[in-house]
C-alpha cells in the first residue's frame, strides 16, 4: 500500500500556504489556519454536513460556505416510499462562519443549526412549508464519535490548492424527525450518522465521487467510506472500513457505473480488499445555479452487498446494507 500515515500534530500549511504534509490519519492531525491560506476570498471552500440512514428514511443537513455563497440546505428521503425533498437557501458570503462549535443559519422560514460539545454533535432545524403543507422538524444528537475517524489532505500540484477532509462515521443517533405529518425515531442501539467536514482550495471545474456506509453488521457497528476525485492523491486514498471503532485503511476504489445509473455498479479496491455490488434505490437529484455556481448533485441511496477485508485478514460480508453513493458535478 502506497499510504503515508500521519500520527504526529501538524500545521496544514507554512507560511507560503502550501500544504506541509499530504495524507492520511485516523484522527484530526493537521491545523486549519484560515489566514495562511494563498487564494482569493472566494475560492476559499468549507462545509459541515451530516446524515442519517435507517432502513426506512434518511436525512441530511448541510451548512457550506463556497466562497462566493453561502448556503443551508436539507433533505429527507422516504425510503419505503421512495420519494424525497430537498429545500436550499443561499445569501452572499460574508465574514467565515464555520470555525464555531455552534454554527447556526436562521431564514425567514427556516432555522438550522449544529453545535458540537466534546465529541457529540446537537442538530436543531426547523423548515416552514418543507413538504407539500407540512414543516420540517428535526431534533438529533449524534451520542459519541468512535475511536478512529477518516482524515486525508490532498493537494493539487503547486500545494497551495488542496482539500482537507475528516470523515466521522458509526456514531450513534438519537431523536426525532417530523417530516409531511410523521414522526420519525432514531434509536442509538442500531440507528448511527455521519459528519463530513471539508476544508479546501481547488479548482473551478471538480468531479467526485464518495460512496458511505454506516450501519450494524451481527451488532457490530460497521461502515465504510470510500471515493476519488480530489487532487493528487499519490500521499493516500481516502478510503476506509469502520468497524467497532477503528479504521481499516483501504487503497484506491473504482466504480464500474453503467449507462443506466440506476442499474447495479460494481465497486473494486485494487488491493482485493473491498469488493461489492451496489444496487440504487433511489436518486436524490439537486441542481444549483447561482452566480457563477453551477452544482449538479446525484446521491444514490440503495443496497449493497459483497465483501471488506479488516487488516487482520476477517471477512465482513456486506448483505444488504444501507448505503449511499455520491455523484456530484461542480463548477464553483
Amino acid at each position: 500500500m502506497r499510504n503515508t500515515i500521519l500520527r504526529e500534530d501538524t500545521e496544514l500549511l507554512d507560511e507560503q500556504g502550501r500544504v506541509t504534509s499530504p495524507g492520511f490519519a485516523c484522527r484530526s492531525l493537521w491545523r486549519y489556519d484560515r489566514s495562511r491560506i494563498q487564494a482569493s476570498r472566494v475560492r476559499i471552500k468549507e462545509w459541515e454536513y451530516y446524515l442519517v440512514m435507517t432502513d426506512e428514511f434518511a436525512a441530511a443537513f448541510t451548512l457550506g460556505d463556497l466562497g462566493y455563497l453561502r448556503m443551508a440546505s436539507i433533505s429527507f428521503l422516504d425510503l419505503v416510499k421512495k420519494t424525497d425533498c430537498t429545500r436550499t437557501a443561499l445569501k452572499p458570503a460574508g465574514a467565515p462562519f464555520l470555525q464555531e462549535k455552534v454554527i447556526s443559519w436562521t431564514g425567514k422560514d427556516m432555522m438550522l443549526r449544529f453545535e458540537t460539545e466534546g465529541k457529540s454533535h446537537h442538530i436543531w432545524c426547523w423548515w416552514k412549508n418543507f413538504a407539500g403543507h407540512s414543516d420540517f422538524r428535526a431534533d438529533l444528537r449524534f451520542l459519541d464519535e468512535p475511536v478512529d475517524s477518516m482524515n486525508i489532505v490532498t493537494p493539487w500540484a503547486d500545494r497551495k490548492k488542496f482539500y482537507y477532509n475528516t470523515k466521522i462515521n458509526c456514531m450513534p443517533a438519537a431523536g426525532t424527525i417530523v417530516c409531511n405529518w410523521h414522526v420519525w425515531h432514531l434509536d442509538p442501539e442500531k440507528d448511527s450518522g455521519i459528519l463530513d467536514r471539508g476544508r479546501g482550495v481547488w479548482p473551478y471545474r471538480i468531479h467526485w465521487y464518495w460512496g458511505t456506509c454506516s450501519t450494524m453488521v451481527d451488532g457490530v457497528p460497521f461502515g465504510f467510506s470510500i471515493g476519488y476525485g480530489f487532487g493528487d492523491t499519490s500521499a493516500a486514498s481516502e478510503n476506509v472500513i469502520f468497524y467497532d471503532g477503528r479504521i481499516h485503511k483501504l487503497d484506491d476504489i473504482a466504480f464500474e457505473i453503467p449507462a443506466n445509473p440506476m442499474l447495479p455498479w460494481t465497486v473494486n479496491s485494487s488491493d482485493g480488499r473491498f469488493e461489492a455490488v451496489f444496487t440504487p434505490e433511489l436518486d436524490r437529484s439537486a441542481r444549483i445555479s447561482a452566480l457563477v455556481v453551477d452544482s449538479k448533485q446525484h446521491q444514490y441511496f440503495g443496497r449493497i452487498t459483497g465483501t471488506a477485508v479488516l487488516d487482520d485478514g476477517r471477512t465482513i460480508v456486506m448483505q444488504d446494507l444501507r448505503c449511499a453513493v455520491e455523484d456530484i458535478r461542480n463548477r464553483y
